[in-house]
This record gives structure tokens, C-alpha cells and sequence, in this order.
């Protein structure tokens, strides 16, 4: 049963107490699966009687029912990381590295047909966009670190939302109908960035999501959407795919901007070896730093 769905359904017949609780709901999936009743009620604003009340209105037996209908529908109730660790050790190495490089170029592949048409009204939003954020917590870090670094070689109009000493409103505060936001992530989806795409959201601006699923809330919530499996027989998910569509919207944009980027990335080439940020083979550094 798909919970989103049946809210939606079954909304027009709930009391307007229980409609209340429900859009809540609904707006608060994050803080749903790992709040208790009591908590998530407070935040309501509502009794936790009443939530009992729109679980079973729902068809479900009781609150915990409805909460754990919306942890699977997230993806949060598979397997876990220590579960798949132990089969790894169990297991062995045979085999293990074909296993691998067999995962990612599935994943490789099933990135280039999901997101065939996609491509292009994403290129769209983020070269149109005035300023644009990039946003991935956690494992998805590095695919939003790789899009915001090469980015910055030729557009200086992009910043990355890193989270560092818990400085996310730094960003969002500054989010505007005419900005775009690139955010990342996949299940188990970080707080921090249901956090940032609600903000985004609530400031009118743009949303393009890298995610695992058409299930995920950042894909549900955005207005350009781009997939990428992280499936794989390690015990942690993979982000190669993720990585390769990071790369192939960065090449996009170097083509849409044409000569000005090509420019600019020259530029910004030439500093980097003159500053000495880049070295070229063979030279030698020195031994001081």
C-alpha cells in the first residue's frame, strides 16, 4: 500500500482535523519515520489520539503501521549495512571484483536509458538559473563536490552547501524563485537535505534531483528529475553512476555556453598552473611544503 498515494485518496473524506494531520504528514515524511507519535504529534500540533485516529481511517491498524508503510515506501527497510558486511566476510573474495565491476556498469547503463530525456530540461534549469546551489550530505557528497568543482572552473555563479559547522542557512536563506538548486541523495535520505529542499521550495526556486528512485522525496518534490542506481554487492551503495550523470550534465553546460566557457576555462587553467596549484610532470615541488 502506498501511503502517499492513499492520503491523497482518502483526504477529501477525512474531518478537517484529520485532514490537518494529514497534510502534515505529508509535508513531514522525514521527521515521520524517525520521531515517535508523541514528538511528531507535538510538531503537528495536534493529539497523538488523532493520528492514531487518521492511521485507521487509512486502513491501517494503528500509527506504527502507517510509520513503517512509509519507511519501506522511502527504501529505509531493506538490508542493513552491517547485515551486508557480514555477508561479504561470509562470502569471500571469490569472484567479488567481476561482481563489482559488473554492478557499476549495470548501473552505468541503466543511468543512460533512465534519464535519456531528462538531461536536457536539466541542463536548462541550471544554466538558466541566476545562482545556483548544489547540495548532497553524507555518501552523496562527493557527486555534489564533483559537479560544484568542475562547475566552478567555468560558471561563477554556483555555490555548494557542504554543511560545514552546521552552516546550511547560510545558503537557504539567500534561495529565490530565480535560483536553482541541484540537490543529491539517496535512501537512507540525509535530514539535512529534506531540510535544504524544503526551504528551497518554500523560496519558489527550482529544483533539480539526482536520486535513487521516483519514490524519493527530493525526486517527488523537484522540477527536473535524474536517476542513478546504487546498487552493488559491497555492503555500502554506490555512487558511480551518480558520478557519471554529475559529468555528463557538466559537459552538456560547457557545450550550451560555447566560446565563453572555453574562455573561461582557459583562464582559469592558466591561474592554476601559474599559481602553482597545478604541476606539471616531472617538476619538482618544494621539499618545505
Amino acid at each position: 500500500m502506498d501511503p502517499r498515494q492513499t492520503i491523497i485518496e482518502n483526504y477529501p473524506q477525512l474531518t478537517p482535523e484529520l485532514q490537518r494531520a494529514a497534510a502534515f504528514t505529508l509535508e513531514h515524511v522525514n521527521e515521520l519515520v524517525v520521531l515517535s507519535m508523541r514528538a511528531f504529534a507535538a510538531q503537528a500540533g495536534v493529539r497523538p489520539a488523532t493520528l492514531l485516529r487518521l492511521a485507521q481511517r487509512l486502513g491501517f491498524d494503528g500509527w506504527v503501521e502507517l510509520k513503517h508503510s512509509f519507511i519501506a515506501d522511502l527504501g529505509l527497510g531493506g538490508e542493513t549495512y552491517g547485515a551486508r558486511a557480514q555477508k561479504l566476510v561470509r562470502d569471500g573474495t571469490h569472484s567479488l571484483r567481476e561482481q563489482m565491476f559488473g554492478a557499476q556498469a549495470q548501473n552505468l547503463a541503466l543511468g543512460r536509458e533512465q534519464n535519456r530525456d531528462a538531461m536536457e530540461q536539466a541542463v536548462s534549469l541550471m544554466e538558466s538559473a541566476q545562482q545556483v546551489y548544489v547540495c548532497g550530505f553524507r555518501a552523496s557528497f562527493p557527486i555534489a563536490w564533483s559537479l560544484y568543482y568542475v562547475w566552478r572552473l567555468f560558471h561563477r555563479r554556483v555555490s555548494l552547501i557542504d554543511g560545514f559547522a552546521n552552516n546550511d542557512e547560510m545558503f537557504t536563506r539567500d534561495f529565490g524563485p530565480e535560483d536553482t538548486l541541484v540537490i543529491i541523495g539517496f535512501a537512507p535520505y540525509s535530514r539535512e537535505t529534506l531540510q535544504v529542499l524544503d526551504a528551497a521550495k518554500r523560496a519558489g526556486a527550482k529544483v533539480v534531483a539526482l536520486s535513487d528512485s521516483p519514490l524519493s522525496p527530493l525526486a517527488q518534490q523537484a522540477d527536473s528529475r535524474l536517476y542513478f542506481s546504487t546498487e552493488s554487492p559491497s555492503f555500502f551503495p554506490s555512487v558511480v553512476s551518480g558520478i557519471s550523470i554529475a559529468e555528463c550534465l557538466l559537459a552538456m553546460l560547457v557545450a550550451r555556453h560555447g566560446s565563453e566557457a572555453v574562455e573561461r576555462i582557459e583562464e582559469t587553467e592558466r591561474w592554476l598552473f601559474e599559481s602553482g596549484a597545478y604541476v606539471t610532470a616531472g617538476k619538482k615541488t618544494d621539499e618545505r611544503g
